[in-house]
């Protein structure tokens, strides 16, 4: 046995599990695949340990290397990149195409070095190769390249090269990994450059693997090389997870989670931008703040998730069907409010208040049953109602309730002193169905 490779064994092995503990806080169908990848890699690096200090590994063990290596690079080559293909049509033709590499690597492994024996799975990689190309729109230069990849394996296994023909395939795996995490990462992601770095060391070890073999006092060098970029590529996933949730929180702390729509904390700065920029401009400033019209009976007949999907179903419509507002946002609840730079420009309030009715009033399918959406509206204008965006927001606010009002009565709510409307927005409803 080699226990030369325990330590580095235990720190992959300790960033694996770290990355479990990351998984379990932050589910990602990212580290989902990564962890497959690494366990492979720790599949391996066991098997090493098994490996004699001198002379030619058993067949088993040399089996189990070999194909942990190409299976691990098979899979962060998955994960490497996004494509427009299902999951599932792509692990297919990954297992179409990885086959005759793990037939190769297999052959090898079991000491065979015959050229007959390696000639068919060759053959059946290049057929498969170009076979594929068209369904996972490969550009043509792409395929190209891959068919001289397996061009060059024949020639290599035509001369009796097969640990080269084998380990360079290995690496060109792992360069097509490497390219893919570039196009994929983030730019200023410092995982991705600890990820690039350990994939570019991979496919340079494999590369000089059949020269490294004939020159044994570089086989120490290049063995402390090659754990490393293990623990290289541990850390730079952990930091891309780390970065992505960063990134994700804040987002959440910027938008509802439920509509995708920005939230009240965004909207009141866009508001305060906006604001300002009207007052150097010596423009006007529309806002309309909306309120769904029997939210609550629809939570109390059906069930919150069926007021989540009317929540959803108005945010789609405002966001797809609404144009000439500068913001868009829900402040919470079935809440919406919405602001227009200089509204005169391009359409004028009640043209604006139409679109917004337009959007809203569209039928609502809920299980089986087609309901008609309704909603009462508050406009405040910069500078006529209000200076400032408190202001605004409150006279919205007010207007918006006593619309509300006069078809729905209110307890506990005092109207006296909402200011002139200078808009009512009302929605009708036009069904014995309507919210």
């Amino acid at each position: 046995m080699n226990y030369a490779f325990l330590p580095d064994l235990s720190a992959l092995a300790m960033l694996i599990a770290i990355l479990l503990l990351m998984r379990r806080r932050h589910p990602q169908e990212q580290a989902d695949i990564w962890l497959i990848g690494l366990l492979i890699t720790l599949v391996e690096s066991i098997a090493h340990i098994f490996y004699p200090p001198n002379g030619i590994p058993a067949k088993a063990l040399h089996v189990i290397v070999l194909d942990c290596y190409l299976l691990a690079g098979l899979v962060f080559t998955w994960d490497s990149r996004e494509h427009p293909l299902s999951t599932r049509t792509r692990l297919f033709y990954l297992a179409l195409n990885g086959f005759p590499l793990l037939a190769i690597n297999t052959t090898y492994g079991l000491h065979i070095h015959n050229a007959s024996a390696y000639y068919p799975w060759i053959a059946l990689g290049f057929f498969i190769a170009a076979g594929s190309s068209l369904p996972l729109r490969r550009p043509w230069l792409v395929t190209v390249a891959y068919l001289a990849g397996w061009l060059a394996m024949a020639l290599l296994a035509h001369n009796g090269k097969f640990r080269d023909l084998v380990y360079w395939s290995l690496s060109g795996v792992y360069a097509i990994a490497a390219l893919k995490f570039q196009q994929r990462l983030p730019i200023k992601s410092t995982g991705r450059l600890a990820i690039l770095t350990g994939f570019s060391i991979w496919a340079i070890c494999f590369f000089v693997h059949p020269f490294i073999v004939t020159l044994r006092a570089y086989a120490d060098i290049a063995s402390h090389v090659w754990n490393m970029q293990k623990s290289l590529i541990s850390i730079g996933m952990i930091l891309v997870m780390l970065e992505d949730q960063v990134t994700c929180n804040r987002w959440l702390a910027l938008h509802d989670e439920l509509t995708g729509l920005p939230n009240r904390r965004a909207f009141e700065d866009h508001l305060s931008v906006a604001l300002e920029r009207c007052r150097r401009s010596e423009t006007t400033l529309a806002l309309f703040m909306l309120d769904l019209d029997g939210f609550k009976q629809i939570n109390d007949n059906f069930g919150h998730h069926a007021g989540d999907q009317l929540l959803r179903h108005v945010a789609v419509g405002l966001r797809e069907q609404v144009y000439g507002f500068d913001s868009l946002a829900r402040l919470g609840g079935d809440e919406f409010t919405l602001v227009a730079c200089n509204p005169g420009q391009t359409q004028s309030v009640e043209q604006l208040s139409e679109t917004i009715r337009s959007a809203i009033e569209r039928p609502f399918d809920l299980d089986g049953h087609t309901l008609n959406v309704s909603a009462s509206i508050g406009i405040a204008i910069f500078p006529d109602d209000a200076a400032d965006s408190t202001r605004l927001l409150r006279i919205a606010d007010l207007r918006m309730y006593s619309i509300k009002q006069k078809r729905t009565p209110l307890r506990h709510i005092r109207l006296d002193s909402v200011p002139a409307l200078t808009a009512s927005g009302r929605f009708r409803s036009h069904a014995a169905g309507s919210l």
